[in-house]
């Protein structure tokens, strides 16, 4: 049987992530525009930032997502323009992804943009831990699972059997990417240098240094050591888009002189020139914030502590299969030592006698869209799909019937 084109993408808050569903290749853009203080007359969407804006400092996001719903139908539809392109919709499917308890007008308009504007031969419309669960069903022979999706907005723990979702055991943490790189530019700011409007500086430093303690008493006393015995404690050098194209850390010979006087006062020079953060608690206590929100003033459980929660609502006999099922998706399950910080607080709320098994893809982020892909190429897709022609006749009320019952 000949597979039809389908073009699948995980609309994010802040990342859109897309793939046809003929080819193995996937593209990766912000689902923003954004705007230089360096460029004022020129507005940069998506991906253009990164090809043709050469000084990221000081940009100026426009999301069309705010607090996790898609309110800006405008800015929207110009990411849609420019990452659609030139597909021919009229012979090609769409699926695209929604966030978790999304509104129904937003659904509605959505569908209405996609029949009415873009004309596609059918259309599909899930959230990612939907999609999700459908791939690791399809993958382990499992018939239950729990999605733990912690993305940019918010971290959502979904539990499935069956495909379907288990309502009762449905929890969200308010806690996200965003805040997590709005707490780490306040921090930065208050301690060392103003960098309120480095959104995307910052967000960069986030993902290539911060990480998840396993013991946050011990590495608290490590960071208040002298620098000489503080294995946390490392200088971030920003980007300043002309020498430097990108930040990184800054290895400790670069501290050392090598005889030549000439070469030191250059490296002196050089770091005179730099600016430099130095990271110490913030590395492991911004991604803190994901299991006790708390400390920051959030009233909400942190991640491991709503699992339990979300599991002891639901049906004891049904406890042990989603503790051996739990699935981690979404951006900040990246950070080092998530999955096995995760692990052992689970171990230490539950019955001893329950199983544990936590699965991280290789690409969480990217999970879901594999996994709509995997569903638009199976043979019943049809079903969970609405063609032009059944739109046509019934209009969005056949979108509400058949999106809202699960793959």
């Amino acid at each position: 049987m000949t597979t039809k084109p389908i073009f699948v993408v995980d609309n994010g808050a802040y990342m859109s992530k897309s793939k046809m569903n003929t080819t193995d290749k996937s593209k990766i853009i912000p689902n923003c525009i954004m705007k230089s203080k360096f460029y004022p007359r020129r507005t940069f969407i998506a991906d253009q930032i990164d090809n043709e804006c050469p000084n990221k400092t000081s940009l100026y996001y426009q999301l069309p997502f705010q607090k996790g719903y898609l309110v800006d139908w405008n800015i929207q539809k110009q990411v849609w323009d420019y990452l659609f392109g030139k597909i021919p919709f009229k012979t090609t499917g769409l699926l695209m992804t929604e966030p978790c308890m999304n509104l129904n007008f937003i659904r509605e308009t959505m569908d209405q943009i996609f029949f009415e504007e873009y004309e596609v031969a059918s259309f599909a419309r899930y959230d990612p831990a939907t999609l999700s669960a459908y791939q690791y069903e399809q993958d382990m022979k499992s018939n239950y699972v729990l999605v733990i999706d912690s993305g940019f907005s918010f971290t959502h723990i979904v539990p499935f059997y069956q495909g379907r979702k288990l309502f009762d055991g449905m929890t969200r943490i308010d806690v996200g990417g965003k805040l997590l790189t709005n707490q780490l530019k306040s921090v930065i700011s208050y301690r060392q240098l103003v960098v309120m409007n480095e959104t995307y500086i910052i967000n960069e430093l986030k993902e290539n240094i911060c990480y998840v303690s396993l013991d946050f008493q011990e590495d608290m006393k490590k960071a208040r050591l002298p620098l000489s015995e503080n294995s946390n404690s490392l200088d971030y050098i920003l980007p300043d888009y002309n020498e430097i194209k990108q930040g990184y850390v800054q290895s400790s010979s670069t501290s050392t002189f090598n005889g030549n006087i000439a070469d030191s006062s250059k490296k002196n020079l050089t770091k005179q020139q730099q600016q430099i953060v130095r990271m110490n608690v913030e590395r492991f206590t911004i991604p803190e914030i994901l299991f006790r929100p708390s400390i920051i003033g959030i009233d909400q459980a942190g991640i491991a502590e709503s699992i339990y929660n979300s599991v002891e609502q639901l049906p004891e006999h049904i406890r042990p299969s989603l503790y051996n099922n739990i699935l981690l998706t979404g951006g900040n399950c990246l950070f080092p030592n998530f999955k096995e910080r995760l692990e052992n607080e689970l171990r230490s709320m539950i019955k001893d006698d329950y199983p544990i098994r936590i699965t991280l893809p290789e690409n969480p982020i990217t999970y879901a869209l594999n996994a709509g892909v995997t569903l638009t190429n199976s043979s019943d897709y049809i079903n969970y799909c609405v063609t032009k022609r059944e739109y046509d006749e019934h209009g969005v009320s056949i979108c509400h019937r058949k999106f809202t019952d699960n793959p």
